[in-house]
């Protein structure tokens, strides 16, 4: 790869190898091989080896020996950010990927700094460091929501969405209804409270999760 890199490029959600997410997401694919080929089409009708394409999760759900021909099929610099559906960092990067986040921070060309992620999360959890966040794992929504940019490939034809694009994407204001409270206690009782959006949902458990594993040693001593 040159050491010149031309442009930037975002997606996720790719699914290759899976039957069900045509039917499941309505995916205008008769098969699997069909659905595999065109998106590996669409990516090198973009991409270029100089390109960089951050992949927010959901790569594969097929055998990884198999998901290694399809993505080393694909052009360009090829940075994943975990998603909920994808292996372990040294699985996915022998698959064929060439760096690999749980969640990222991305400076844009304007200024603006991003946070990368699978899930997304109600605004309100966002962190006010960031002026955006972009994500993937809802297939069938707006582009836009609040301050979120949904990259999943469902929505944007199949195709890796350039920076520039994203760049000219106005977000929308912070709905002031939306809040979340959540706590958990020594003993182990998850208070939770709150007004969102159902595709914020998923985001919102990882993040109870996460807190709910740091507090696991503790309760395993009791």
């Amino acid at each position: 790869m040159s050491s010149e890199l031309k442009l930037d490029y975002f997606t996720s959600d790719l699914h290759f190898g899976h039957k069900n997410v045509i039917r499941f997401c309505d995916r205008p694919f008769k098969t699997v091989h069909q659905m595999n080929e065109e998106i590996i089409t669409n990516w090198n009708r973009i991409i270029s080896d100089c390109d960089r394409v951050f992949v927010l999760g959901d790569v594969f759900l097929c055998p990884p020996e198999e998901a290694k021909e399809y993505i080393e099929k694909l052009n360009g610099y090829k940075i994943l950010v975990k998603g909920n559906h994808d292996y372990n960092e040294k699985k996915m990067l022998w698959t064929g990927f060439d760096e690999f986040y749980k969640s990222l921070d991305y400076k844009m060309p304007d200024g603006r700094l991003a946070l990368l992620e699978h899930r997304p999360v109600p605004d309100c959890m966002i962190d006010e460091k960031y002026d955006l966040m972009m994500h993937g794992h809802i297939h069938v929504a707006e582009r836009v929501r609040g301050k979120k940019i949904n990259v999943s490939t469902d929505i944007w034809a199949f195709e890796p969405i350039p920076i520039s694009t994203i760049q000219a994407l106005n977000l929308e204001s912070a709905d002031d209804n939306e809040f979340l409270d959540y706590s958990i206690s020594e003993d182990g009782v998850i208070e939770i409270s709150g007004k969102f959006q159902m595709e914020d949902f998923a985001g919102v458990a990882e993040a109870v999760f996460k807190k709910m594993s740091k507090l696991w040693p503790n309760r395993r001593k009791k």
